[in-house]
């Protein structure tokens, strides 16, 4: 993961757009006592968890958008803020089998090496206790642009492809326990009047690297000409402007119940 492609990234409206994905994830590991949150941005998981009573400690490579996370932190009675780590998902600090649930809201993704930084969730999460990650599915307007992307531009992915699928993801937790993938749906909202294709690429860290590179060389008007007619069949309209549905899958697994297992040592 490129340090440099993120640190510009500003809570509004980026994470007020995904903050659902972490509302499901707070559902599914349940209260905890400790939970650790990797790749956690501004704080989308990582604040409601400690607000919720939990002890959470949050981990990013950008040191800009833990700032932003901290200045987001609001407490409440019997609470305390998360501690924020500048770090990197595929060697994290923790020890091992020392937090109840580990969580990755559309983070581990974008990794160099995505299985790495999950075998590390997995090392740090104690027995019995819950990982879960939020990855695009192949259904949306994600999907879509990935794959029209690709196609029209000598394989340039500009959204991860990893773990689209519950059987992918399964293979890659391979020793986790009770593992589901759930799909849920995303609606990403526009300005009115906006051009959706501009905009979300000025949301989006990935998308904005993918259109700098075709700008690069010239070709971005006929590119984005495409993409926006791919986007057309996942927009609708509302009172406020247009659109964007996507959907996105929540895996949810458990750690077992043995010392033994594979992925308990790092590497």
């Amino acid at each position: 993961m490129n340090q440099g492609n993120w640190n510009g990234t500003t809570y509004s409206p980026l994470a007020e757009q995904l903050s659902p994905a972490s509302t499901e994830a707070l559902r599914s590991i349940g209260h905890v006592s400790t939970v650790y949150d990797v790749c956690a941005g501004t704080g989308n998981f990582a604040l409601p968890a400690a607000q919720s009573g939990m002890t959470v400690h949050a981990l990013d490579l950008s040191a800009s958008q833990l700032e932003v996370a901290r200045k987001r932190w609001i407490p409440y009675p019997g609470t305390t803020q998360p501690t924020f780590t500048i770090g990197d998902a595929q060697s994290l600090p923790w020890p091992h089998s020392s937090a109840d649930a580990c969580v990755s809201i559309f983070g581990i993704i974008f990794c160099p090496d995505p299985s790495i930084a999950l075998a590390e969730m997995m090392r740090v999460t104690r027995p019995g206790g819950k990982i879960c990650v939020a990855t695009w599915s192949e259904n949306g307007w994600a999907a879509a642009l990935r794959r029209e992307a690709a196609s029209a531009w000598n394989g340039i992915t500009p959204l991860p492809t990893t773990w689209s699928s519950s059987s992918e993801f399964e293979k890659a937790a391979a020793g986790l326990e009770s593992v589901s993938s759930a799909s849920h749906l995303l609606e990403w909202e526009l300005p009115a009047g906006s051009d959706p294709v501009e905009e979300l690429c000025d949301q989006a860290p990935a998308l904005k690297n993918f259109r700098e590179a075709v700008r690069s060389t010239g070709n971005w008007a006929s590119m984005s000409a495409h993409l926006r007619s791919t986007l057309e069949p996942y927009l609708r309209s509302s009172a406020t402007g247009p659109v964007a549905t996507s959907e996105y899958i929540l895996h949810v697994g458990t750690v077992p119940n043995s010392d033994t297992a594979f992925f308990r040592t790092r590497g």
